[in-house]
């Protein structure tokens, strides 16, 4: 039995605002579209022009030209669009002053926000009209929250979407182990240690440590030097094979008697 997956789709209200440049709900995008122009002028334009605050107005009247003159090659290609993704957030910011207001659509269809539209052209002599359908779509990042998806639509026909971060949303900082991670590099170190402290006993030899001790006692040096001579005699009378298999052991100390 196959199983259906089905989408779920929204239709947003596009808001109407003033032109672009002079309302200020629009302030924080219009250095993206400043970019989405230059995008264009460095693709068609060969004079080295660069939008900023100064030469806004003349970048754009050359950046419509430019539009004007390839949107009937390429219905996208002249196309002044910029899409940023910071903290989280997702905005898209576009020109479509070219197509029909009324046709144009936007919709939030699970996790992508998708934009239509019809791009109308009337022959010069008003005797006849050819139309293109417009259609963006855009996947919005998975901490972008979809059910703030807002619109709006600038008197001079510039687009902005917008997603804001959902709350509660952390990103976790690249190359972040996890307690995961650590408990299973612990294990791995505690395993290979264990192993080096067997083969270290297979070893035969004697090492000591002046500060060591074998307890939480407080005997000497000299007496746990003494003990351990005492021990070795009393060991003289027993077979071989299980002197072999005697070792007194503890933190750097290692004793294995021949």
């Amino acid at each position: 039995m196959s199983s259906v997956t089905t989408s779920t789709s929204k239709t947003l209200s596009v808001v109407k605002r003033e032109s672009f440049f002079d309302d200020s709900f629009f302030n924080d995008s219009w250095e993206d579209f400043d970019k989405a122009v230059q995008s264009i002028l460095d693709k068609f334009d060969n004079k080295g022009l660069k939008v900023d605050v100064g030469t806004r107005s003349e970048c754009r009247d050359l950046y419509s030209k430019i539009r004007s003159s390839k949107i009937d090659e390429d219905l996208y290609a002249s196309q002044a669009l910029q899409i940023t993704e910071k903290d989280g957030k997702f905005q898209a910011v576009m020109d479509v002053k070219d197509f029909s207001p009324n046709d144009l659509q936007v919709r939030v269809v699970d996790d992508r926000v998708v934009v239509e539209g019809k791009y109308f052209k009337k022959s010069e002599d008003g005797s006849s009209t050819s139309s293109k359908s417009f259609y963006k779509e855009f996947t919005m990042p998975s901490t972008a929250n979809i059910d703030l998806v807002a619109t709006a639509l600038s008197k001079d026909g510039v687009l902005t979407v917008k997603a804001p971060k959902r709350e509660g949303d952390a990103a976790q900082p690249s190359g972040a182990v996890t307690s995961s991670s650590v408990q299973q590099s612990s294990s791995v170190q505690e395993s290979s240690s264990t192993k080096q402290s067997s083969a270290s006993s297979s070893v035969k030899k004697v090492s000591m440590s002046s500060s060591s001790t074998f307890s939480s006692s407080s005997t000497s040096s000299s007496q746990v030097s003494s003990n351990l001579m005492s021990n070795m005699e009393s060991l003289d009378d027993m077979a071989q094979d299980m002197k072999d298999r005697l070792v007194f052991s503890h933190d750097t100390v290692n004793l294995k008697l021949k």
